[in-house]
């Protein structure tokens, strides 16, 4: 029964790590930081692509690009992650505003 519970466990888990764009194999050896900046990169994409510019855009799939390549993830840099949690922060701040005014008005 135990071990039914467990794999059921680390089904859910796996999937959830899946849903937020975290490689599931390698998350172990993944910095805290980058795992965070993966997170708000596939946040930002699949629901606020809306509100990003081209440029914006292009820096979030080639950071989602280097997440995905073995090789390119251990040279991300805590300055790329910073990059994209500042970007993340900036466009969620944005749509609090927006929201906020949006209430005001009504």
């Amino acid at each position: 029964m135990n071990n039914y519970k467990n794999f059921k466990d680390t089904q859910q888990t796996d999937a959830w790590l899946r849903s937020k764009g975290i490689n599931v194999q390698t998350f172990a050896k993944t910095k805290s930081k980058t795992l965070q900046a993966q997170q708000a990169a596939t946040l930002l994409l699949e629901q606020h692509s809306t509100e990003l510019d081209n440029a914006t855009k292009r820096l979030l799939e080639h950071f989602r690009r280097c997440y995905a390549d073995n090789n390119k993830r251990g040279k991300i840099t805590d300055g790329d992650c910073y990059r994209v949690l500042n970007l993340a922060t900036r466009v969620k701040r944005g749509l609090y505003k927006q929201n906020r005014r949006t209430q005001q008005t009504a």
